[in-house]
């Protein structure tokens, strides 16, 4: 068995633009728990947030797209993969300004990259994804 890894995009807000749309990434676990992380609030203002067991459809929302990540081994613990993507830096600087959800959830990719977690490629692929499925805006 494995642990699932996926990136959810929720419609933007105040208005359907790519820049607007909130990402997160969501673990379905071996045990069957799942786990959604991401960032929430506003430029200057963001947090790390941890939802345990929420369905990503209830988010407030709507689940525009799901982009698969991949499948982690399930050797790898629930705990590690959180220490690994809560420890991703939350960047609130002035120099930051552009710096959103989409950002930190590419960084938390390369965080699981770096501990041995995912492949490079494999983060590459979903980062991608990412990006497709922000772009396919208001046309849906």
């Amino acid at each position: 068995m494995s642990t699932k890894a996926t990136i959810l995009i929720y419609t933007g807000s105040p208005l359907d633009y790519p820049e607007y749309r909130h990402t997160a990434l969501h673990f379905t676990f071996v045990s069957g728990t799942t786990s959604t992380m991401h960032v929430v609030g506003t430029q200057g203002l963001f947090i790390f947030q941890e939802d345990v067991d929420l369905d990503p459809h209830e988010f407030g929302s709507e689940l525009a797209k799901t982009v698969v990540v991949g499948e982690i081994d399930g050797d790898v613990s629930p705990e590690t993969i959180r220490r690994a993507v809560s420890a991703t830096p939350v960047r609130n600087g002035r120099e930051d300004l552009d710096w959103n959800c989409q950002n930190w959830v590419g960084d938390a990719l390369m965080m699981l990259v770096e501990r041995g977690v995912l492949s490079a490629a494999v983060r590459e692929r979903a980062v991608d994804g990412m990006v497709e499925g922000c772009l396919e805006a208001r046309d849906q």
